[in-house]
């Protein structure tokens, strides 16, 4: 009787050393496979998702009256190295890019610029000032906004005019881009502007 009781008790402690090496393989299994995805992909383990960012162009040529104020629509995403877009806020036809989340932001806003009419000779230059602004809620004079301003001495070439910076959104909030143009003559903003934004933390 003790010799049976003995038999099954080393029958079960086998059993239970075995239970035990398998699960420790298992647990060993896929810590290896761990180190292996992160050995092959190094950012994997050090970097965090981008949960929210955009880069588009204006879709077509737009026409900026003289002494006119106007809010840029009307953009569209190339499919093309260099362009990206990950998250939700980004409405094309508006323009308007509303923030998923709470935090700061870097936008970026480079526009491609042509005087449609030249300054007759000895006409004076006075007032011939553009700005671009990147604005919140539409809201250029009452919120915190992006501004560069661009003195306008000759006409009919093309030129490039930048802004940048950072702006804090809050969830639901909108930016947007902004021409003021105060120069004695009309201009247009070429097709293939640039409109771009990344999430930088909350």
């Amino acid at each position: 009787m003790l010799e049976e009781l003995l038999r099954e008790l080393q029958l079960l402690l086998k059993g239970m050393v075995k239970e035990q090496a398998k699960t420790h393989r298992k647990a060993w299994e896929g810590h290896e496979e761990e180190e292996e995805s992160i050995e092959g992909n190094p950012q994997a383990g050090s970097h965090r998702r981008v949960e929210a960012a955009f880069h588009c162009r204006t879709r077509e040529n737009i026409s900026i009256n003289q002494r006119a104020w106007q809010e840029l629509r009307l953009y569209y995403m190339p499919e093309r190295e260099g362009m990206f877009h990950r998250g939700s806020g980004l409405n094309l036809t508006s323009g308007q890019y509303t923030a998923p989340i709470a935090g700061y932001y870097t936008f970026t806003a480079r526009l491609h610029i042509v005087r449609r009419e030249q300054r007759r000779k000895g006409q004076p230059c006075r007032g011939n000032r553009l700005r671009v602004l990147i604005c919140v809620q539409s809201h250029c004079q009452q919120n915190s906004n992006l501004e560069t301003v661009s003195w306008l001495e000759s006409g009919g070439d093309l030129f490039t005019i930048s802004v940048s910076g950072v702006l804090y959104l809050q969830a639901g909030q909108y930016a947007s881009v902004f021409v003021d143009n105060a120069a004695g003559s009309p201009l247009t903003i070429q097709s293939g502007s640039d409109f771009s934004a990344i999430l930088l933390g909350v």
